[in-house]
């Protein structure tokens, strides 16, 4: 699929615009042949050829700037994807279980440690709400993490969390963001069993 540009009729294909281009140039040397070879020397014609030749060159630069813009942006868009599987596998390598979550406590990312640590395959963790897990004072959970977004401040707290068919677990947490997303760092409380592998 070519690249694809905006324009005021609506998205145009790079390619198709190339095709678009080459016919207009041949179309335009026809007709600069045709009135060379009638003689005619009408000066509103050759003022007319002139000024087409004029915007068709200069529809050939913009081509051209447009060709290289999208060579960048092609170039662009290998980074961003390098850039962030590198993010990626630091996140999910992380000792520590890592979630990063919306105001209302919704998972939107999980590293495999959390997915050990609430026994919950990490693909099945992503849309859930990191309340369900918490067994007791549930409310003040969701007031402490609605607070935390909204002041952008760090908070730490002490959770008791049931994960998936094993029984609850004090664990401490600290958690920092904005009111876009919350970051959470949870630690088993000293003396807790470690959690087991992620199923």
């Amino acid at each position: 699929m070519g690249f694809r540009i905006r324009c005021p009729g609506g998205i145009v294909a790079l390619d198709s615009l190339e095709l678009q281009l080459a016919s207009a140039v041949e179309r335009y040397t026809n007709l600069q042949r045709r009135a060379e070879t009638r003689g005619d020397s009408s000066t509103l014609l050759q003022k007319t050829l002139a000024e087409l030749g004029t915007a068709l060159e200069e529809v050939r630069v913009a081509q051209e700037h447009l060709i290289e813009s999208r060579t960048r942006m092609e170039q662009m868009q290998v980074q961003l994807r390098e850039q962030a599987e590198k993010y990626w596998q630091l996140f999910d390598a992380m000792p520590e279980a890592y979630v990063v979550s919306r105001p209302d406590s919704t998972i939107v990312e999980v590293n495999k440690a959390a997915a050990q640590l609430f026994n919950v395959s990490q693909r099945f963790l992503i849309g859930k709400t990191l309340s369900v897990f918490v067994c007791e004072n549930r409310s003040g959970f969701l007031v402490a993490s609605a607070r935390a977004a909204a002041e952008a401040v760090s908070t730490e707290m002490v959770l008791k969390l049931r994960p998936r068919e094993r029984a609850p677990l004090t664990v401490n947490a600290r958690v920092s963001g904005d009111a876009g997303t919350l970051r959470w760092v949870l630690r088993p409380a000293v003396g807790e069993a470690s959690p087991g592998a992620a199923m």
